[in-house]
C-alpha cells in the first residue's frame, strides 16, 4: 500500500513585555484547547515548540497544563521542539547568545517536560547560513524552515519531501521544508482538502515526509479562528480524518521520521525567511511595487514559476529601514559584549551572580518581536519596546554593580554602526545618548531609577499595506479566511491619519518654519522645513569637566547663512540646553524657531498621564490632544503610573506647540491606531539682523511624583 509520512508542528510563542490578559486570553482559546482535543487522539503524533518565555509564564500561571504536556511527553505522542530561549531572530545575536539561549531552552524542557530536545524551532524562518554552526553545537539535530528557502535553492516543489542535510565548517544540521500549500490550508480550509493534497504524495516506499508547522495561535486566537477550529470542531474533525486514513497516512514527528529515514541529499540554503518576509522587510514604497508585481504575476497564472527568482528584502533590513529597531538592537549587542568581556575577569560570588542575572536579562532583552513588524503590531507596540529596554536598563545597573561607574562617564563611540560618533552619558539618574551626526539630536533617554526611555518612540512611516487602509471600510466576507487576506479596521477615519516624517521623533530636532505654518500642517507634515539643520552633521565638542556637550554648525534658513551652537549640559535630574543662532547672511532673517521634545509615555488617552503647566490652564490634558500654548515659560508631561513628571521650561514667555504622533499599523485584528509620542514644541518668533545673534535656554527638569 502506499503511504505517506504527515509531521504536524506547532509553535506557540507571547512577546516579552505582553499583557498577561493578552497570553491568558491566548491560553484559553488556544494553547489549553488544542492540548485537551488532542488528549482525546493518543494515536496522533504532534510536534510541538513553546517559546522560553511563555514556559515561563505557563509554569506560574499554570502549572497544570505544563504537568499535562510532560504526561503526553511520557506516552510518546507529544515531541518538544527546542530554540532560543527568549524566541530571538538567532541572525541578530552573537553566536555565544545562541549556542547559550539554545543551551537554556534545551535545559528548561528536560528538566520541567522530560525530554531531550534535538530539533529546533528557527524564529520567524530567519535562515543564514552562518547558522548551522552555532545551532549545531548547541546539541541540535535538525530545524524547520518554509519551503520557500529550498525554491530559492533550485529544489522543485514536488522534490520536497523529507529532510536534506546542510553543514558549516563541518557542522551537519538537517533541515526540513514547511509546505506552504499546507500552512495557508490549516485550519482554514475543509480537512478533506489536507487529506487529499497529502493522497499525491504516498508511495510504495512511504518514506515521504510532508510538514506543516505554524504559529499555534492560528488555532484559536487569530480573529474567528476560535469558533472556527474549536466551537465548530475544525482540529477534532481534522484529527478524526486523520485518524480514519491513518492506514496510509502516518502521523510522526521529526525526531521519529529521523530514526528511520536518511536525508534526501544535501543542500545549501540562501539566506531567507518565509515569502511574506520578503515583503515586509522592504521600505514602503518598494514593498508596495513587490506586492502588485506578486498580484499582477498571479493574476497571469505565473507566480508559481516565477516565485523562486522573487527575493524581496531580508530580515536584518529592518535594522537600515527602522533607526529604532537598529538601536536597540546595538544596545542589546553592546550589553551582551560588556557581559561577555566580564566574564573574562576575576570576579567575587556576588559579581558572578550579577554577572548571571545581568546576562538574564540582556538575552530577554533579545525576544524578536520588537525588532520588526509584518501582520503583528511588533515594532509599531510601544509596550512591547518598553519591555526590551526595561530589560536592557536593568541589565546595565546588575553590571554597573561590578563595574563600580564613576558619578559621570561620557564616552564617545559609533554606537549604531552608521559611521559616526554618538555622545553616551551616564549618571546614577540618567542614561542619554546624543547623535550630533544627526542634528545633535538627543537619541535616547533613559530614567535609570524608572528604567523607563522616555525618547522610546517610532516615527511615521510609509507602509506597503497601507495603500489598503481604504479597503478595510468597505463590506467583505473574512469568514474562515486566511489572516493574511483578512482587511479590517478597529476604528473609522484610519485613512486621514496617514501621515509619514521626514525626521525621526526624537529631542532637540531644530524646526525653522515660516510664521505661516499653522498647527495641523506641522502635525500632518505638510509644511516646508526652511532650513537644513534637520537631521544634518554638527562638529562636536565634549567638555567633561563642565558636564557638557557642544555642538556647532553652518547652514541655511530661508535661504540665509546662518550658524548654531547648540550647548547640552548635564545635571542631576536636568538638561540645560542653550542655543545661539546668528545670522551669517547680509539681509535681515525672520522665522519660528524651536526644538523639538518627544515623550513616549505608552498610553496617549490614560487618565493617570497627561500634560501639565504652571503658567495657564489647559483646554484637554490627554496626551493625544492638542493645541498652541501661549506665551507661556513651562509646559509638560506627568506619568503617574510609574511615578515621574517631565517638564519643559524657557527663558522668555513663548507659544508652546502640542500634539501626539500617531502611526496607523497592522494587528492580528486589522488596522490599528496606536500613540507612539506627545511632541511639545516652544516656538520663538525670531528677526535677526544680519551679524545679529539671539541665545535661548530650555531646561529638562525631572522629577518624581
Amino acid at each position: 500500500m502506499k503511504t505517506v509520512n504527515f509531521i504536524f508542528g506547532i509553535h506557540n510563542h507571547q512577546p516579552v513585555g505582553n499583557f498577561d490578559f493578552v497570553i491568558e486570553d491566548a491560553f484559553k482559546k488556544s494553547y489549553k484547547p488544542f492540548i485537551d482535543v488532542l488528549e482525546d487522539f493518543p494515536g496522533i503524533n504532534v510536534s510541538i515548540h513553546f517559546s522560553g518565555c511563555l514556559l515561563e509564564w505557563l509554569d506560574e500561571n499554570h502549572p497544570e497544563y505544563l504537568d499535562k504536556i510532560a504526561e503526553m511527553v511520557r506516552k510518546g505522542n507529544i515531541e518538544i521542539i527546542s530554540g532560543g530561549f527568549f524566541e530571538p531572530v538567532l541572525a541578530m545575536i552573537p553566536d555565544r547568545d545562541k549556542v547559550g539561549q539554545i543551551k537554556m531552552l534545551n535545559d528548561f524542557i528536560k528538566n520541567r517536560l522530560g525530554y531531550e530536545a534535538k530539533g529546533l524551532w528557527l524564529t520567524e524562518r530567519v535562515w543564514e547560513p552562518g547558522l548551522a554552526k552555532p545551532i549545531a553545537e548547541a546539541g541540535i539535530e535538525y530545524i524547520t524552515v518554509d519551503d520557500y528557502h529550498f525554491l530559492g535553492a533550485g529544489m522543485h516543489q514536488n522534490d520536497l519531501t523529507g529532510s536534506f542535510m546542510t553543514e558549516e565548517q563541518g557542522y551537519p544540521l538537517r533541515i526540513y521544508p514547511i509546505n506552504q500549500n499546507l500552512r495557508y490550508a490549516i485550519p482554514f480550509k475543509d480537512p478533506n482538502e489536507t487529506i487529499e493534497y497529502l493522497k499525491k504524495f504516498a508511495t510504495e516506499e512511504g518514506d515521504n515526509a510532508i510538514v506543516m508547522a505554524d504559529d499555534g495561535e492560528k488555532f484559536g486566537v487569530w480573529p474567528g479562528m476560535y469558533e472556527v477550529v474549536f466551537q465548530k470542531n475544525w482540529l477534532r474533525y481534522f484529527f478524526q480524518k486523520l485518524e480514519e486514513n491513518k492506514d496510509w497516512l502516518k502521523t510522526t514527528t521529526f525526531s521519529k521520521y529521523n530514526e528511520n529515514h536518511p536525508p534526501k541529499g544535501r543542500i545549501y540554503l540562501p539566506t531567507a525567511s518565509y515569502f511574506e518576509m520578503s515583503e515586509w522587510s522592504l521600505p514602503g514604497d518598494v514593498g508596495e511595487k513587490f506586492e502588485n508585481y506578486v498580484h499582477e504575476f498571479e493574476d497571469q497564472g505565473r507566480f508559481d514559476e516565477l516565485k523562486p527568482f522573487f527575493k524581496g528584502g531580508m530580515w536584518r533590513n529592518f535594522l537600515s529601514v527602522y533607526d529604532e529597531s537598529n538601536w536597540m538592537q546595538k544596545k542589546m549587542q553592546h550589553l551582551s559584549n560588556a557581559v561577555e568581556d566580564l566574564r573574562s575577569k576575576k570576579l567575587s560570588a556576588t559579581d558572578k551572580k550579577n554577572l548571571e542575572k545581568a546576562n538574564y536579562h540582556v538575552w530577554k532583552s533579545s525576544c524578536n518581536c520588537t525588532y520588526w513588524h509584518g501582520i503583528f503590531g511588533g515594532l509599531y507596540l510601544p509596550h512591547l519596546r518598553h519591555a526590551v529596554y526595561e530589560e536592557m536598563i536593568i541589565a546595565e545597573k546588575y553590571l554597573d554593580q561590578i563595574t563600580k561607574p564613576k558619578a559621570l562617564e561620557i564616552n564617545e563611540m559609533d554606537f549604531d554602526l552608521d559611521g559616526y560618533k554618538e555622545v553616551l552619558v551616564k549618571t546614577p539618574e540618567l542614561q542619554l545618548a546624543i547623535s550630533p551626526a544627526k542634528g545633535g539630536i538627543i537619541e535616547e533617554l533613559s530614567l535609570r531609577s524608572k528604567n523607563f526611555n522616555v525618547l522610546n518612540s517610532l516615527k511615521r512611516y510609509k507602509e506597503a499595506y497601507h495603500a489598503k487602509v481604504h479597503l478595510a471600510y468597505e463590506e467583505q466576507d473574512n469568514d474562515g479566511a486566511s489572516i493574511h487576506d483578512i482587511v479590517t479596521a478597529k476604528e473609522e477615519g484610519l485613512d486621514k491619519l496617514l501621515n509619514y516624517d521626514t525626521h525621526c521623533r526624537k529631542m532637540l530636532v531644530d524646526h525653522f518654519i515660516k510664521k505661516e505654518v499653522t498647527l495641523d500642517q506641522l502635525q500632518t507634515m505638510e509644511y516646508y522645513e526652511d532650513s537644513d539643520f534637520i537631521e544634518n552633521h554638527f562638529e562636536y565638542e565634549v567638555d567633561k569637566r563642565g558636564k557638557k556637550i557642544v555642538m556647532t554648525r553652518k547652514g541655511w534658513v530661508n535661504w540665509q547663512e546662518l550658524e548654531m551652537t547648540k550647548e547640552i549640559c548635564i545635571r542631576k535630574n536636568s538638561l540645560e540646553c542653550n542655543y545661539k543662532l546668528k545670522n551669517l547672511g547680509k539681509e535681515e532673517n525672520f522665522f519660528k524657531f524651536g526644538p523639538e521634545f518627544n515623550f513616549a509615555m505608552l498610553g496617549g488617552d490614560s487618565p493617570d498621564r497627561y500634560y501639565f503647566s504652571k503658567d495657564t490652564k489647559l483646554d484637554g490634558t490627554a496626551l493625544i490632544s492638542k493645541g498652541v500654548e501661549k506665551k507661556i515659560k513651562s509646559l509638560g508631561v506627568a506619568n503617574e503610573y510609574d511615578g515621574f513628571k517631565l517638564e519643559v521650561k524657557t527663558n522668555e514667555k513663548v507659544d508652546f506647540w502640542r500634539f501626539p504622533v500617531e502611526t496607523v499599523s497592522l494587528s492580528e485584528a486589522g488596522f490599528e491606531k496606536v500613540y507612539q509620542s506627545s511632541v511639545i514644541i516652544p516656538f520663538y518668533d525670531i528677526v535677526l539682523a544680519s551679524g545679529e545673534e539671539k541665545e535661548m535656554t530650555f531646561k529638562l527638569s525631572i522629577s518624581d511624583i
